[in-house]
């Protein structure tokens, strides 16, 4: 059993989370997780079009980090909000478990870095026996995979993954925005999961509310909706698991295209583990990052607060506070959206690996088999 991992940070592979991707040192108790939702990284003309396993298997070499968890998520939706390149994608490979394993295949020669996620397509599509098949076409090319399981379907999936998971195996629970709390519903998953110790047993959930937006945030206040319960250790302990896991401070979005300009910040407190939100005054106006949300994040309590904790959760090595700091000096530019997207995934990943270092959060309920 893995004793090694503290923390998978979810990803999905679009530019702002590529740029993090490759630019953060992981260490050796973070693995990301990759949730690949289109085949290609960016449109380009078809002659210079670069190969789906080209792509996917160079990022991941390139990631400072001992694994990386690579899954094609079966659980999006393909509504028709939803960006054309993500649904068509779904559509040709995630949808058809052969053709999502071939593509997973691909990645081979990333093995034993890259570890593959199986996940059941019974609430999908009601099909019965495809973790069984996604194993059998998947364990021959790596040497570790890993089951995700979500509650809905976890009843009729976890004795499927029991008789087939190995000790050298990853135990995905996702819960996606459900309350990482021991309420009546997941009463009896907590019972198997503390039941069962063959392998390392992570717990991903997403701490911000999909609903959650700028423009309705309190400027400079806690944002009461975003719950990061999961990564304390006593709810880890509670839900039976080893490690932790979410989408690295920001919002888990629908993949949904377009929408409007809409500039706030929402800036984690590593003291507290709680979130604070910052928004414009003048509505569209990018300056607002600049002239507003960059001052009052870096003169707020909760900054002052995280610079006193030893070591210090802001500061110059702290890749996200980093870039406030050189908006605030002019040094570069803060009229960006996406660029906040980056800051608060650099600042989130950055206030983990110090948790990790000071030992605040760590591997709980280890059991070698």
């Amino acid at each position: 059993m893995d004793t090694n991992l503290i923390y998978m940070p979810a990803f999905r592979v679009r530019q702002q989370e590529v740029l993090v991707l490759r630019s953060f040192n992981f260490g050796s108790h973070m693995y990301p997780l990759l949730e690949i939702v289109k085949e290609h990284d960016r449109a380009r003309k078809a002659d210079s079009q670069r190969s789906f396993e080209d792509i996917h298997n160079d990022l991941i070499n390139e990631i400072t980090a001992q694994r990386v968890f690579v899954d094609l998520p079966v659980y999006l939706k393909q509504s028709g909000s939803v960006k054309d390149e993500v649904v068509a994608f779904s559509f040709s490979v995630i949808n058809n478990l052969e053709k999502r394993c071939e593509y997973l295949n691909r990645l081979s020669p990333s093995s034993p870095k890259a570890i593959p996620v199986i996940s059941s397509y019974l609430i999908k599509t009601g099909e019965q026996g495809t973790i069984e098949k996604q194993f059998g076409l998947l364990q021959e090319n790596f040497e570790r995979l890993a089951f995700r399981l979500f509650p809905l379907s976890f009843a009729e999936d976890f004795p499927i993954v029991r008789s087939l998971i190995r000790p050298t195996d990853y135990l995905i629970i996702d819960l996606d925005q459900i309350p990482p709390y021991p309420s009546p519903p997941l009463k009896q998953i907590i019972t198997l999961l503390k039941g069962f110790n063959r392998c390392c047993k992570i717990l991903l959930r997403s701490a911000i509310n999909t609903e959650i937006q700028n423009v309705n945030l309190e400027h400079g206040q806690i944002v009461i909706e975003a719950d990061n319960n999961h990564i304390d250790l006593s709810h880890m302990e509670n839900f039976g698991v080893n490690a932790t896991g979410d989408y690295v401070g920001i919002k888990k979005d629908d993949l949904t295209a377009g929408g409007t300009i809409s500039p706030g910040f929402i800036y984690y407190d590593a003291i507290y583990n709680q979130y604070f939100g910052y928004k414009a005054a003048i509505k569209g106006s990018l300056s607002e990052f600049e002239n507003r949300i960059v001052p009052d994040v870096i003169n707020s309590p909760a900054t002052q607060e995280m610079l006193q904790h030893n070591p210090p959760f802001v500061g110059l090595k702290n890749p996200g506070y980093s870039t406030l700091l050189n908006i605030q000096a002019g040094r570069e530019s803060g009229k960006s959206q996406a660029k906040f997207k980056r800051i608060a995934m650099e600042h989130y990943l950055y206030c983990m690996s110090i948790k990790i270092q000071s030992n605040e959060l760590h591997q709980t309920n280890v059991q070698t088999p």
